[in-house]
């Protein structure tokens, strides 16, 4: 099996896992809305074992990792994979059944291979840099959407109470600005928002709060599925960026325009 094969077997195993599991064991984090189920822990190193199995001597990094371990994903000639066990943690705990599994590989700081599984729909999306998007195997692409008017904009919840402020104020400056108020999706899974980027289902999303382990799959995907990947402020993304719009490119066009009348502390 190729890398991609292994870490498409990891999401899968631990997608097995995790519809089986107790979502109801939790120890709270940075506030009552930022948890880490048990769940969460298991399936994190049941990914890692299995990675370890064929890339002993990997550096693999997981959201639940320590915070000054994490910290390599900042630095430029990062490389090794990155794990986000379950990515809506949230809806897990509440059995809202929007939560994916998400495996990225870096190479000196740019994502190059990832995988994204939703076990609850069972779907897993997958991209190779310059190889295209997939999902179930079968070619994806960003939506062909160009007018605000009918088209699916999200934003997402976040546990810190002002950066969620911010993307809903940013939503609302859409309508302020333009008259249109698009319809507004808020999943509560960055990494499940950003692959329905990826095969059309929502035509952009902006969010103040992202974090490696959200986008190192799943930015790969939309770039190979056509969309656009900027960081909020107009500049190319990154895959450690916090604040990122992503979307069908006169979408993003749209909003980024919309987006650089705004105050900049709306913009991080």
């Amino acid at each position: 099996m190729n890398r991609l094969e292994i870490m498409e077997q990891a999401a899968r195993a631990a997608g097995q896992f995790m519809l089986g599991a107790n979502s109801g064991v939790t120890t709270e984090k940075s506030n009552v809305k930022d948890f880490v189920t048990v769940a969460d822990i298991k399936s994190q190193d049941l990914i890692r074992t299995q990675l370890r199995e064929h890339f002993p001597e990997a550096v693999i990094l997981s959201e639940e990792d320590p915070e000054d371990e994490r910290q390599a994903l900042y630095q430029q000639d990062y490389s090794g994979f990155v794990l986000d066990p379950i990515d809506g943690t949230y809806n897990f705990k509440r059995d809202m059944r929007e939560s994916a599994i998400s495996i990225g590989y870096v190479e000196n700081g740019v994502p190059v291979a990832g995988v994204v599984y939703d076990p609850y729909r069972d779907e897993l999306y997958k991209a190779e840099q310059g190889k295209g998007a997939f999902r179930n195997n079968e070619p994806i692409r960003a939506s062909d959407q160009t007018d605000l008017r009918g088209a699916n904009v999200a934003t997402s919840n976040g546990y810190d109470d002002e950066a969620a402020i911010r993307n809903l104020r940013r939503q609302i400056a859409i309508h302020e600005q333009t008259g249109v108020m698009p319809w507004t999706s808020i999943s509560g899974s960055a990494v499940l928002a950003l692959v329905w980027v990826a095969c059309g289902r929502i035509d952009a999303i902006h969010h103040t709060g992202f974090k490696p382990w959200d986008n190192a799959a799943a930015l790969l995907i939309c770039q190979e599925a056509g969309a656009i990947t900027l960081a909020l402020q107009g500049e190319p993304a990154k895959f450690t960026d916090a604040a990122l719009l992503v979307g069908t490119p006169k979408i993003v066009e749209q909003l980024n325009e919309i987006f650089h009348k705004l105050p900049k502390e709306l913009l991080t």
